[in-house]
């Protein structure tokens, strides 16, 4: 994958841009990048702060792979991200929580949000991955809403780290995870998360905008990137929607 970085000094949303670009025939490797992002969304079209100091990225992909399997690329950005920041920080304390946030001591500092687009034969046309990772954000400046369940990397570890070399070692880690992916399969990604995530063996309370509509022990993950919750009764529920609280 031949990476093509455009840079910005502010945009509305990474990801509103790479959707523009991606129909416009941007090649797979182009990846969308901005200092700030004035509006800036998360899962379930919350708001995603994106001041100076965050990296803010979206990654524009095209897989050859059968649509129900795409939610693999969030598996993929949660492993290449984790292993990429454990790396550069030297820790092995940072963590992936199903479905999209990397959490480092409970603390979120990174979330992912994907989509993906179909073409007229059902298959797809791209794929994007925003990701949003704070890097030298000052956690005094975040939000009163954040502050408790919001880290910044650098002033957690104490270093001085740039947004461009946090993001180069990033997709150098994607690259070459992606490129796995596409020849391996699966269980490569499976594998790793299995290894680097924070979520199975946890009780969780599954929910759906905000209710809670499941309860249990996380016991897997299937390929379609969806959790097994096994509840205190015994039933198996799968999920490949909502998210979770870890209880």
């Amino acid at each position: 994958m031949k990476i093509q970085l455009k840079q910005f000094d502010v945009l509305q949303s990474t990801n509103v841009t790479a959707v523009a670009f991606a129909k416009d025939g941007a090649p797979e490797g182009t990846v969308i990048v901005a200092e700030r992002q004035n509006g800036g969304r998360g899962r379930r079209n919350r708001v995603w702060n994106s001041p100076l100091g965050g990296l803010w990225f979206t990654v524009i992909l095209r897989p050859h792979i059968d649509p129900q399997y795409v939610a693999q690329v969030t598996l993929l950005a949660g492993v290449a991200v984790a292993q990429a920041l454990r790396q550069i920080y030297q820790t092995d304390e940072i963590t992936i929580k199903w479905p999209n946030d990397l959490l480092l001591r409970g603390k979120k500092v990174c979330g992912i949000l994907s989509e993906m687009q179909l073409d007229e034969n059902g298959a797809i046309d791209y794929a994007i991955v925003g990701i949003g990772i704070n890097v030298a954000l000052n956690p005094e400046d975040f939000p009163e809403d954040l502050k408790g369940i919001a880290a910044s990397l650098n002033a957690s570890f104490n270093k001085n780290y740039t947004c461009g070399y946090v993001l180069d070692n990033i997709l150098r880690e994607f690259d070459f995870l992606y490129q796995q992916w596409l020849i391996k399969g699966a269980n490569i990604v499976i594998s790793l998360w299995k290894k680097l995530n924070c979520t199975l063996g946890k009780q969780v309370l599954v929910k759906d905008n905000d209710e809670v509509i499941f309860s249990g022990e996380v016991i897997s993950i299937d390929e379609t990137g969806a959790i097994i919750v096994r509840s205190k009764e015994g039933e198996l529920q799968s999920f490949d929607f909502g998210e979770i609280s870890i209880r």
